[in-house]
């Protein structure tokens, strides 16, 4: 894949995946793709995270891609993510994604971010 269509399509999928479309991130994966995060398989994870992310944000969370590196169909891509959480609070996180191609689409996309901090955002009050 060349580098840079690469980088393109995997901006544009998280564009679309964080926006809450679901069905407009499947139309540019494959039948069946799969999602990791910290390596364990979500099952239908796309539907989910396209479902739970405008839930968890007052208004959509902003994205910084700070590094993209392509290894043949593979991008990687380091991010910050940034929004105001439903709470009310600043939430900032760094996360890493490995997404795989199978031509131009998703196939396997892995998640990787500081679960601790999202956890301590996001979790209810106790």
């Amino acid at each position: 894949m060349d580098a840079e269509k690469g980088k393109r399509l995997v901006r544009e999928f998280l564009n679309v995946l964080h926006s809450g479309d679901a069905d407009g991130a499947l139309a540019l994966a494959v039948e069946s793709p799969k999602l990791f995060i910290f390596n364990n398989e979500v099952p239908d994870g796309f539907r989910m995270l396209a479902g739970i992310i405008p839930s968890m944000f007052d208004g959509l969370p902003t994205r910084e891609f700070t590094a993209q590196y392509v290894d043949g169909n593979t991008v990687i891509s380091r991010i910050t993510i940034r929004g105001k959480t439903k709470g009310g609070e600043e939430y900032q996180n760094y996360y890493t994604f490995f997404v795989e191609f199978e031509g131009d689409k998703v196939a396997v996309m892995t998640e990787y971010m500081d679960s601790a901090y999202a956890n301590a955002k996001f979790a209810p009050p106790s």
